[in-house]
């Protein structure tokens, strides 16, 4: 398709062919004209330029029976919609990319620079204050990656941070919280690549290995002089409260508030992830695995908090609703953690759904979520974050 500059657009001109914002969403039908008011929310949003293999003309190609006006080809809410995804998944490949590079320098000088991390992660608050249900949506941006950590440690941070935030932790602690979360499995890093990244279960020995690297993450962040609770985090993440744990078999008084954070943002993140080893969980069904696990190996005020950061249908969801549309989670709803916010996706006669629609489910308008989509299900709907 060619690329049109939003310059270029003629005011009440039609194109023969539809218009479009992105490879993936129309702007325009032939039945469309252009208007002022469309360039300016182009403008507004920051597009340069559009995308089309029509050629413009003083009339429609054809005649719609509907009414229509341009405008409603896409709301305000709708491009502020996708921009903000677009710029949550940029700084989320950036923060991953940037902790990658963080990794290989330190595998390769043994250094560390702590200060350029502590300005990654006060961007990452930053986020979290204004975009936090965009950048919640991490699940949805594919990143490709030969080394799963990389992935995990951001994904760690995001969702630490989050909880941090409803926890109300001061602002230096919650710088401490995302470094501690984006350098808690550090110690990997002095393990070999062939025996955590295995696609096999592990043996006895290689556990044994890969169980270390809790103590030697903490002698590495000693070695730099970081604070306590932040070393502490790489050696107890995978401490339990009933003393069941590693390396130290804690019990909950005695585990660091930070560790318990990042014991449960870890163990969620690796239930909805892909690994070598295992395959992909759902959000629902994570934290209904965590829930079954609350007060004897997870801190329940915690886990509740994850709840309400993520709500209990987290982003990227796709469910059944009551009334038999099918629908995708996209924002949460901080009152009730069962009642996110939905795209609808499908409608109630099986319809796919274009335009972008939000509902909130409420008791109130007896929409509610009956059920989630299993994964063979939920395949053939479009994605909520385009790539």
């Amino acid at each position: 398709m060619k690329n049109i500059l939003i310059a270029e657009l003629i005011d009440n001109t039609y194109f023969d062919a539809p218009v479009y914002l992105d490879e993936n969403y129309i702007l325009l039908t032939p039945d469309t004209p252009v208007t002022s008011d469309l360039n300016r929310r182009l403008d507004k949003w920051g597009y340069t330029g559009v995308y089309s293999d029509g050629k413009p003309k003083d009339s429609p190609a054809f005649e719609s029976s509907e009414d229509h006006v341009a405008a409603t080809a896409i709301l305000d809410s709708d491009i502020k919609e996708k921009t903000k995804i677009d710029s949550s998944r940029s700084l989320y490949y950036s923060v991953i990319n940037f902790i990658k590079e963080i990794f290989k320098t330190y595998k390769q000088n043994n250094t560390l620079d702590i200060a350029p991390i502590t300005e990654k992660v006060k961007e990452l608050i930053q986020t979290i204050k204004t975009d936090r249900d965009y950048i919640l949506r991490f699940p949805e941006f594919h990143y490709p990656s030969e080394n799963y950590i990389y992935r995990h440690s951001v994904n760690n941070a995001v969702l630490a941070l989050c909880l941090g935030e409803l926890l109300k932790l001061p602002p230096h602690r919650m710088i401490e919280l995302g470094i501690a979360a984006l350098l808690h499995d550090i110690g990997m890093l002095k393990i070999p690549d062939e025996v955590y990244l295995n696609s096999q279960p592990l043996s006895p020995g290689q556990r044994k290995i890969v169980n270390a690297h809790t103590v030697l993450g903490y002698k590495i962040l000693r070695g730099f002089s970081v604070a306590d609770d932040i070393a502490l985090t790489a050696l107890e993440h995978h401490e339990r409260l009933d003393g069941s744990g590693y390396p130290q078999r804690l019990k909950a008084d005695k585990i660091s508030l930070f560790s318990k954070i990042i014991a449960i943002t870890c163990s969620y993140e690796a239930i909805i992830s892909e690994r070598p080893f295992k395959h992909v969980m759902d959000g629902h069904k994570a934290l209904l695995e965590l829930l079954k696990s609350r007060q004897k190996l997870y801190d329940e005020n915690i886990i509740r908090a994850l709840i309400y950061s993520i709500s209990l249908y987290p982003i990227g969801t796709a469910v059944l609703l009551s009334n038999g549309a099918i629908a995708r989670v996209v924002k949460t709803n901080p009152e009730n953690p069962k009642l996110p916010v939905v795209q609808i996706l499908v409608d109630q006669e099986a319809k796919p759904i274009e335009e972008y629609l939000i509902v909130k489910t409420s008791q109130e308008t007896e929409i509610t979520i009956k059920r989630t989509l299993t994964t063979e299900e939920a395949k053939h709907l479009k994605p909520v974050a385009k790539s």
